[in-house]
């Protein structure tokens, strides 16, 4: 009962998300087929954009209050002009069932995404609560490697490095990139081992 409880809840969320997001619905479909690589040199117009708007920013070098403001008008500028562009060059007549069956997934797909960050958070709240040594010694030595890390790499190069892996992170997950590396490395320490063993069993008789 509760597993169908959460389902529902599930659905109610998507289709709420799908009305609150609408007029990006366009937009969002021709994008979503870049995130998820279904083409094999999507990566690379991904990686070049962003390392093209970071190299920008580097150039001009602006304070930290301007960059913030120009984030957040840009941000309110991007809001208000794509979705009106979208609707305008894409008719209701040309909105197929494929497209809102697309639309559908990616909206269950943020909304899964929003649930595994709310669980993570819940999963912190309830160590802190349960195991509070535990919280303290696990966030004490994140936060120390992280300012260490801050500290000895350019911050600059971090930003873009996690940026870079988030914009990723969509193609990576649908893909299995992250299966398929750890496959390999598998597959690797195993050859090794079976080589290594064999050469001490050649080297015994």
């Amino acid at each position: 009962m509760p597993d169908i409880l959460l389902v529902s809840d599930q659905e109610k969320r998507i289709k709420s998300l799908k009305r609150r997001i609408e007029t990006w619905r366009v937009f969002l479909v021709a994008l979503y087929p870049v995130l998820i690589w279904t083409e094999p040199w999507y990566p690379a117009p991904i990686i070049g954009t962003i390392s093209t708007i970071f190299i920008l920013y580097w150039y001009w070098d602006p304070p930290i209050i301007t960059s913030i403001s120009l984030f957040f008008m840009l941000a309110s500028l991007i809001d208000y002009i794509v979705p009106r562009i979208a609707m305008s060059i894409s008719h209701p007549q040309h909105w197929t069932a494929a497209k809102e069956k697309q639309f559908e997934i990616i909206c269950e797909s943020l909304v899964k995404t929003q649930d595994n960050i709310c669980k993570q958070i819940a999963y912190l709240m309830d160590l802190k609560e349960k195991r509070p040594r535990m919280y303290f010694l696990s966030l004490f030595s994140f936060c120390t490697l992280l300012a260490w890390i801050g500290y000895t790499v350019n911050n600059r190069i971090i930003c873009l490095t996690l940026v870079t892996l988030i914009a990723l992170y969509p193609g990576v997950k649908h893909n299995g990139v992250s299966k398929k590396i750890l496959s390999v490395f598998l597959n690797r320490i195993t050859d090794g081992i079976r080589s290594y063993t064999e050469k001490n069993s050649v080297k015994s008789n």
